[in-house]
């Protein structure tokens, strides 16, 4: 951990922003409560000394003198008092000057010097009816000695500050730096090929935590996708090569034995058929490639689900009365209405409906539903339905289930359905009970 890095970490600066603030916060407090508690201590030892001026005035010249003889004199905290002739000249009382500067019947600071030492007293000098004049002070020493504990209370104060702050935000700072390591070392086994890798979650600061969480999700996706990319050679391989072992043997059969117009033309005719099942395929992987890269979403409109759907159903009615098939369909008079790509949407419910009528047996049903709060809608059929354990695989592309071995198609149906419903932000759900299965495309809200 280099001091360099730990300076640059946003833990520690936030830390240093916060103390430092917090530390002049103290200060400020600091400076009030000292100047606040000089202010106080100075009132009342002013007002002492104004009281007791009052009291010594009240009374007789005797009195009076035999309690300024007994009054303290220097000691620590101690109250001299003095009377003074007309004259100036110290009558009774402790060994201080007349002041001759000092205002009468107003407090004022005295200093005087003894032992080396500078004494200050809070006093104030008034005349008597008998013209002399008494001088009542109280010693500063006490607020003094207040003000001398309260500058070292501060100053330990100050310097605890300061070293907590310090100490936090190099702590602060290196939990940060703690999280990018963790987060870069992640980062770097993602970048060297390990797409499984996750950026850290615990332990990590709630700014960051959100960031991660979005970032996961990415690389979700983008492992899932790389999957598919990774397996999509593979897939095209396998799925194409029966149908160009065919096309390839029909055309060297026509060059070793066909003889005649009408041979070449059968053997041409199949091979066509053979080469747009090839087309059918590429076509559909395209369609799906242009879903996901969802660059259709800007001519999305209003559309009526209801409408779509019954298109839908006119177009697969004659193959299911062929296979004696039952739909029932019916709609609401009110209009269902979403946003989205009409094209679209009418192909993800041509595909349902195609795997509908594909896997229900004769004299089946297929039941189209329509919701309107949510808006969306719903195809089932009592056909042989998916297994538990392949109804999220049949999503991937080439994807088909052990029950539909025997039956036309590509395994592309589903996928493009689903590519379809994320370009929608739609939910898609498959669900199979113990006959049938039943799909459903639901949006968010009305549009």
């Amino acid at each position: 951990m280099r001091l360099r890095d730990l300076r640059r970490t946003s833990g520690f600066r936030v830390a240093c922003l916060f103390f430092a603030t917090f530390g002049g916060a103290s200060l400020a407090l600091y400076g009030f409560l000292y100047i606040d508690t000089r202010s106080y201590g100075r009132t009342a030892a002013y007002e002492w000394v104004r009281w007791e001026t009052k009291h010594l005035r009240s009374l007789p010249s005797r009195s009076l003198i035999e309690r300024i003889e007994v009054s303290e004199d220097f000691a620590e905290g101690g109250r001299p008092l003095v009377l003074f002739a007309p004259d100036g000249s110290r009558r009774a009382g402790a060994k201080i000057d007349f002041p001759k500067t000092a205002p009468l019947d107003r407090p004022f600071p005295l200093t005087q010097e003894k032992d080396g030492n500078r004494l200050v007293f809070f006093s104030e000098i008034s005349r008597l009816p008998s013209g002399d004049f008494l001088l009542v002070s109280r010693s500063a020493r006490e607020l003094q000695a207040l003000q001398k504990a309260l500058v070292e209370t501060f100053a330990w104060g100050i310097f605890g500050t300061i070293a907590i702050g310090l100490v936090g935000s190099v702590i602060f700072g290196a939990g940060s730096l703690r999280q990018n390591a963790a987060i870069t070392s992640a980062v770097e086994r993602i970048m060297r090929g390990d797409l499984s890798e996750r950026l850290p979650t615990r332990g990590v600061s709630a700014d960051l935590a959100h960031l991660t969480r979005v970032v996961n999700d990415m690389l979700d996706q983008l492992e899932r996708l790389m999957l598919e990319i990774k397996g999509v050679n593979e897939n095209i391989a396998h799925d194409l090569r029966t149908p160009l072992t065919r096309v390839m043997a029909s055309l060297e059969r026509s060059l070793r034995s066909v003889d005649t117009v009408e041979g070449f033309r059968a053997v041409n005719e199949d091979s066509l058929g053979d080469v747009k099942e090839i087309v059918a395929r590429f076509s559909a992987l395209l369609r799906i490639s242009e879903m996901e890269d969802r660059l259709r979403r800007s001519g999305f409109t209003d559309i009526d689900l209801c409408r779509i759907l019954d298109d839908a159903v006119e177009y697969y009615g004659p193959l299911a009365v062929e296979k004696r098939i039952t739909i029932e369909w019916k709609c609401a008079n009110a209009p269902c209405l979403v946003e989205g790509d009409r094209s679209l949407v009418f192909e993800a419910a041509s595909n349902l409906l195609d795997n509908a009528v594909k896997f229900t047996p004769r004299n089946g049903r297929i039941k189209v539903v329509v919701f309107y709060d949510p808006p969306g809608f719903a195809v089932e059929d009592n056909g042989c339905g998916i297994p538990d354990d392949e109804i999220s695989a049949v999503r991937d592309r080439y994807r088909r289930g052990n029950l539909t071995r025997g039956k036309a198609g590509f395994g592309i149906g589903l996928s493009l359905v689903d590519s379809i419903a994320r370009l929608h932000n739609v939910t898609f759900e498959l669900a199979s009970g113990i006959s049938g299965c039943r799909a459903t495309l639901q949006w968010s809200g009305p549009a």
